[in-house]
């Protein structure tokens, strides 16, 4: 049986989140699902590409407490725990970005992605997103609610060990690691080959002037 706790950020811009959701796991079992609202570090300003993909407003935050504020309701979810994230560079970053903001000490925590273990328990998959993967498992989802998806990353989680035959994250994490460093050098390749493109357009343009 495995305890961890699922969580996802939305942000008002790349790095000042404006909602929280945590799916609390205990004994492989979803016991609590929450969600803050947060006014964000940056208000009034959020970043139109953000708000249209979460559809929360400034008006939305204006009377909510500051991520500070809220911590000590947080705080218990985080420290000392195993965290699991869709995507988890991302609400990893935002995590320790906000905290360092308001000088609130990092606690110690362990993480796995949703995302990498994925693209090991379904690796034929073309599309590896939360919302395709939910779809594909009949999970219900809200996508870009903070509480849904956290909730849609525990029980897409749990179905990964379950493919994965895994009971035990210490196992995980040696398989994770691996893919990390793969997917890694697959983002480089893909890099290179961008920069190759833009070189050989370059060169053609030159060429015919």
């Amino acid at each position: 049986m495995i305890d961890f706790v699922a969580i996802d950020f939305e942000t008002a811009d790349p790095n000042n989140p404006c909602s929280l959701g945590i799916a609390q796991v205990e004994n492989s079992e979803v016991t609590l699902v929450k969600q803050w609202l947060i006014k964000p570090a940056c208000y009034p300003y959020f970043h139109f590409y953000s708000q249209k993909i979460h559809k929360i407003t400034k008006e939305d935050v204006q009377f909510q407490p500051e991520f500070d504020k809220l911590w000590v309701e947080i705080a218990p979810f985080i420290s000392n725990r195993t965290l699991v994230a869709h995507n988890a560079a991302f609400d990893i970053s935002v995590l320790k970005k906000t905290l360092q903001y308001y000088k609130i000490p990092i606690p110690k925590f362990n993480y796995f992605c949703s995302y990498l273990t994925a693209r090991l328990a379904w690796k034929d998959n073309q599309k590896y997103s939360l919302d395709f993967l939910c779809n594909q498992e009949k999970i219900n989802l809200t996508h870009h609610r903070a509480d849904s998806d956290a909730y849609g990353c525990a029980q897409i989680f749990l179905r990964e060990l379950q493919i994965l035959n895994i009971s035990n994250l210490n196992e995980l994490k040696k398989i994770s690691k691996k893919v990390e460093r793969e997917e890694n050098l697959a983002k480089k390749e893909r890099q290179l080959i961008r920069e190759l493109k833009k070189e050989e357009k370059k060169g053609k343009k030159l060429t015919i002037q």
